[in-house]
């Protein structure tokens, strides 16, 4: 990491709150040496110590340091980030000067808000239980206060193994449940160790991480959107492009609708991506929705202030079916009633009635929607391309 876009940074952010070196060694629980060479750009700080500077300054990382670690900073939510800090925390409760893979298994038990933190103990490990193994194993330090905790090459190895199994999963985020999965992964390492000595089988508790992101509520925090999709903590959560089988299931789906609702005057029908708003003033854009006429009697120049009552997003072939999935549970968080998933590629349509509960279709099945369409049905072969002889 190269410090020349930190050198001034953190000097700066310094003097605005008016404190000296040694007050600011002192929040961070490092020497005043360590901090002068932070400000001369002669240090290169663990990212343990960059979350823990972009905490206390409540200023993202990607400010303070340079655009280089920019893209990997960015992709961390901030309960994975405070699992870093707490990693390193215990670390030094331990007199440990280094963060192993054992103290980020207790930083992901004590942030207890996130997904790993809620598998983690529906496997029964108690955070106790496991600080009882971890000193067992490694002991107690000699605790030399001002010295920061660097990762070791297994700690390093879960960094890497989290990112690769979000890009492998479709997400644009690191979360405590990449962590997790990244963890297991290092079957060498003291915090596998630890869950083998506490009777907990490694593959089950993967699988309730998968099954958790696939089922569970998003785990990222906040969310805000655009005209192209739905954005959460920064990272775009909407869709790729469509390509061209998409796109004409998008067109039959909403005429074989269309054909039934308008003579009926049951509601309106929007593809194309067309938005609505938000209380705070955000767009949310699904690929295409239907509002009840009982709803929505006036259609708005711009974008209605309420959630559809049914929304539609078709897999595209440029992107990964857990990030249609993903968006689907969001809206339906956010109140719409039915969600449904075309996957083009399996010819299935997958019927949400909420995040967590949902029905798949296959070619010979019938959709019916009789929470808002009492008496319409739609053959799943019909949404699909003709094949022209």
């Amino acid at each position: 990491m190269k410090l020349e876009a930190m050198e001034n940074r953190l000097r700066i952010l310094r003097a605005e709150r008016n404190w000296s070196q040694a007050d600011l060694a002192a929040h961070l629980g490092v020497s005043r040496q360590t901090v002068n060479a932070l400000e001369v750009g002669k240090y290169d700080p663990s990212l343990p110590l960059a979350f823990k500077i972009g905490q206390l300054f409540r200023c993202p990382i990607e400010t303070i340091f340079s655009s280089e670690e920019k893209p990997m900073f960015e992709r961390f939510t901030a309960k994975a980030k405070q699992v870093i800090v707490l990693a390193q925390e215990e670390g030094s409760r331990l007199g440990h000067q280094f963060v192993g893979t054992e103290q980020l298994l207790v930083g992901l038990i004590v942030e207890d808000s996130g997904v790993a933190a809620k598998v983690l103990k529906s496997a029964g490990v108690n955070l106790d239980a496991v600080r009882i193994e971890v000193e067992k194993i490694i002991g107690r330090g000699a605790g030399v206060k001002g010295v920061e905790s660097p990762f070791t090459h297994k700690a390093k190895l879960v960094l890497d193994n989290a990112i690769e199994e979000a890009r492998r999963l479709g997400h644009n985020y690191v979360g405590t449940e990449h962590l997790l999965l990244g963890l297991l992964q290092v079957t060498d390492g003291v915090a596998v160790r630890v869950l083998q000595t506490l009777g907990v089988d490694l593959q089950e508790l993967r699988q309730q991480v998968l099954k958790e992101i696939i089922l569970g509520p998003t785990p990222i925090q906040t969310v805000t959107s655009s005209s192209v999709g739905i954005k959460s903590g920064g990272e775009d959560l909407g869709n790729s492009p469509n390509d061209f089988t998409s796109g004409e299931i998008s067109a039959r789906f909403c005429a074989l609708l269309f054909s039934w609702v308008e003579p009926r005057q049951l509601g309106h029908i929007v593809g194309a991506g067309a938005g609505f708003q938000l209380p705070n003033g955000d767009i949310v854009t699904p690929l295409i929705s239907f509002f009840t006429r009982e709803r929505l009697k006036r259609v708005p120049r711009t974008y209605p202030e309420l959630v559809p009552d049914l929304v539609v997003e078709i897999k595209s072939a440029f992107d990964q079916l857990a990030s249609r999935q993903e968006k689907l549970r969001r809206l339906l968080d956010m109140g719409v009633k039915i969600g449904l998933l075309i996957d083009p590629d399996e010819h299935t349509v997958t019927v949400y009635n909420s995040s967590t509960e949902f029905h798949v279709l296959g070619e010979n099945d019938k959709l019916t929607i009789p929470a808002l369409l009492s008496e319409w049905e739609l053959s799943v072969s019909q949404l699909w391309p003709p094949v022209f002889a």
